[in-house]
C-alpha cells in the first residue's frame, strides 16, 4: 500500500507540472471521475474517496478504497479590443481583431485513499488539482504576448469520525501548492511600456475543510461542510527591473448537500455552495507586496459567488451505474477590469456533466465522465487614460470548455 501511495504521488506531480483550468471561477467543479459526472455534487451525497475534500464526514460511509484518475479538460478562449483614441500611440495592439488563446488541454490529477480503522474512526489522503486559470496569447493585448497560469495542487490528509448511525464528522487539513507566470505589457504612460515578465514562481500555502453528515431516514441525508480561507506564502519573482512578490491567497466557501435515495439503485444529490471571492480576488487583489518592476497593481474586483449543483446517479444492474449532472454559478468578475478579465477570463457559467461506471467485481471499478461548458461571453470597457484607467474603449472575451474523466477505484 505505501508502495501504491508513492507512485501515485509521484504520478500526480508529474502530470500537475503546467496545468491551468477554470470552471467555479478558479475552482474545478467537482474531483475526480464520480463527482465531475455528477455536476460536482458531493457533500450530501458521498461516491468515492474524492469526498474526503468536499464533506470528510463523508468517508465513514465508503470503507476501505482507493481511487485514482485524471482529467483531460481543454478549454477554447479568445478576446477581441478596442483601444481609445487619442493616445498618441498605439495602446491595444490588434485593435479590434479577435485573438484565439493558445494554451492547449489540461491533465487534471486525482487520487484518494481512505483507510477505516473501526467500525466508527476513518483515515484518508487524498491529492487533487483543484484550481487554475491562464491563457496563452501570441498577439498581445499591450507590448508583448499575453500570458498568464495559476495552477493548484491539494494534498489532504483528514480523520472521520461516526458518533452513531445517524451523524457524522469529519475534518482535513488543506496542504497547498501553487505555480503562477504571467507576461504582458503595461498601458503606455510616456511613450514606454514597462515590461513585467512574472515567470516560474511557486509558493505553499495552508488551510482546513470541516464537515458534518446527518440522516435523519434511511432514504435521505443532509450534509455541511465549511472550508477556511487558504493562506499561501508570497510568489516571488525575480524580473528584469528586480524582486516583485505577490500575495494570492484562496477564499473560504461554505457547502449544504442532500441526498435523496427515494426507491433503490437511484440517488438524487443537490449542493448549494459560497464561495467568497471578495476576500482574496476582490479590490485591489492580488496585491503586490513589493513591486520594484512598476507593474501596474491587480484589481480583479471579483464578487463572490453562489454555485448550484444536480446530480443523479442510477444502477442500471450491479455492474452498470449511469450519472448525470449540472452545475451552475454566475461568473464573479466585474467587467470594467478590462485587461484583468482577458488575462484571467474565468467566465463559465453554465457545465452539462454525464458519466458512467463499470463494476467489474465487488472491489474493482471504472468510472468514465465527461463536463460540457458552452460558451459563455464577457463585455465591458475600462476607457480611462492611463495610468488611472487601461485605455481599451471596449473589449469581448468568451470561452468554452471540455473535459473527459476517468478513474479506477479499488475496495478494500
Amino acid at each position: 500500500m505505501k508502495r501504491i501511495v508513492l507512485l501515485m504521488s509521484l504520478i500526480i506531480l508529474a502530470a500537475f507540472a503546467g496545468e491551468s483550468f477554470a470552471t467555479n471561477g478558479m475552482r474545478m467543479i467537482g474531483f475526480g471521475p464520480v463527482q465531475r459526472s455528477m455536476g460536482g455534487t458531493s457533500v450530501g451525497v458521498s461516491l468515492d474517496a474524492a469526498s474526503l475534500l468536499t464533506n470528510p464526514a463523508g468517508m465513514t460511509d465508503l470503507g476501505g478504497r482507493i481511487d485514482f484518475g485524471a482529467s483531460y479538460f481543454k478549454p477554447t478562449v479568445e478576446y477581441k479590443a478596442a483601444e481609445i483614441s487619442g493616445m498618441g500611440n498605439a495602446v491595444v495592439n490588434n485593435n479590434g481583431q479577435t485573438i484565439k488563446s493558445d494554451r492547449g488541454a489540461s491533465p487534471i490529477p486525482a487520487f484518494g485513499l481512505i483507510i477505516p480503522v473501526s467500525d466508527q474512526l476513518s483515515f484518508g489522503l487524498g491529492a487533487y488539482g483543484v484550481a487554475g486559470m491562464g491563457v496563452d496569447y501570441a498577439k498581445n493585448l499591450y507590448s508583448n504576448i499575453t500570458y498568464s497560469s495559476y495552477s493548484q495542487m491539494r494534498f489532504a490528509p483528514g480523520v472521520a469520525y461516526k458518533v452513531n448511525d445517524m451523524i457524522s464528522l469529519g475534518a482535513v487539513a488543506n496542504l497547498m501548492y501553487a505555480t503562477m507566470e504571467f507576461n504582458a505589457g503595461n498601458p503606455p504612460t510616456s511613450g514606454s511600456y514597462p515590461q513585467q515578465a512574472h515567470m516560474g514562481a511557486s509558493a505553499f500555502g495552508y488551510g482546513g475543510t470541516v464537515g458534518v453528515k446527518v440522516k435523519p431516514v434511511k432514504a435521505a441525508v443532509i450534509g455541511l461542510a465549511y472550508e477556511t480561507k487558504s493562506k499561501f506564502q508570497d510568489f516571488t519573482f525575480n524580473t528584469v527591473n528586480g524582486t516583485d512578490k505577490i500575495r494570492f491567497d484562496q477564499p473560504s466557501s461554505a457547502t449544504a448537500g442532500l441526498g435523496l435515495m427515494p426507491i433503490d439503485g437511484l440517488t438524487l444529490a443537490f449542493d448549494v455552495q459560497w464561495i467568497r471571492w471578495t476576500e482574496t480576488n476582490g479590490k485591489d487583489k492580488p496585491e503586490y507586496t513589493t513591486n520594484n518592476s512598476g507593474a501596474l497593481p491587480w484589481n480583479l474586483n471579483w464578487k463572490n459567488q453562489i454555485v448550484y449543483k444536480i446530480g443523479i446517479q442510477y444502477e442500471v444492474t450491479k455492474m452498470f451505474v449511469l450519472r448525470a449532472g449540472y452545475n451552475y454559478g454566475k461568473m464573479p468578475l466585474d467587467k470594467d477590469r478590462a485587461f484583468e478579465n482577458i488575462a484571467f477570463p474565468a467566465i463559465s457559467e453554465q457545465h452539462y456533466t454525464a458519466g458512467f461506471g463499470i463494476n467489474f467485481s465487488e472491489k474493482f471499478s471504472l468510472n468514465v465522465g465527461g463536463m460540457y461548458s458552452p460558451e459563455a461571453k464577457l463585455t465591458g470597457d475600462n476607457s480611462g487614460f492611463p495610468p488611472a484607467g487601461q485605455g481599451i474603449a471596449s473589449y469581448e472575451t468568451k470561452m468554452s470548455q471540455y473535459s473527459l474523466d476517468m478513474g479506477i477505484a479499488y475496495k478494500f
